[in-house]
């Protein structure tokens, strides 16, 4: 047993070695697409990198595990992926609704963090905007997380940006001017 460890052991090393390297090239194409779409999307920006990221890991995992075993074929891994993939979409039935709605909100941007929004009977500052949920903290402190799959029906009917033109900073302006005719008003009484 030791004898066919130690057999095994360049290719074991071989392996390692393909699969940090998969995994640099995929931190490395991740920091390549948020630089890119950093000023335009940036939310669409980071699903995609990590998308790529994953599947360049996962490629790596595969070359890795072919060098490590040779006797193992990609073809295998598609025969039980093919017969497992009913269940497993059954499974995740709603992670993958709320991937994909995550995905449509976030290709349309509604909104986006910092914006003040409604939705449905929460009202606050959006905090995040992921794949799969956004998080909003409301009024009173509160965070509250949504799942993707009840923005997206909701986002045509209730979804308002509040400040996505700089409400606040009218409002202020707003208080500053009505502040000060009720100064002068107060003082023509005088």
């Amino acid at each position: 047993m030791a004898d066919a460890f130690l057999a095994r052991l360049p290719s074991l090393g071989l392996g390692v070695i393909v699969f940090v390297l998969f995994y640099g090239a995929s931190a490395l194409v991740s920091r390549l697409i948020l630089r890119a779409t950093a000023e335009r999307r940036h939310n669409v920006g980071v699903v995609f990198a990590r998308l790529v990221g994953a599947g360049i890991i996962l490629l790596g995992f595969l070359v890795s595990f072919s060098i490590v075993a040779p006797t193992f074929g990609a073809g295998d891994l598609i025969k039980v992926l093919g017969i497992g993939s009913v269940a497993i979409g059954f499974a995740f039935q709603n992670i993958l609704q709320n991937f994909l709605a995550g995905l449509l909100l976030l290709w349309t941007e509604p909104f986006r963090v910092g914006d003040q929004i409604r939705l449905d009977t929460f009202e606050g500052t959006v905090e995040d905007v992921a794949a799969r949920a956004t998080t909003i903290k409301t009024y009173d402190g509160k965070r509250v997380v949504i799942p993707m799959r009840i923005c997206l029906p909701a986002r045509s009917r209730s979804t308002q940006p509040l400040n996505r033109d700089g409400g606040i900073t009218k409002c202020r302006s707003r208080l500053r001017t009505q502040t000060s005719r009720v100064s002068r008003l107060a003082s023509w009484t005088q």
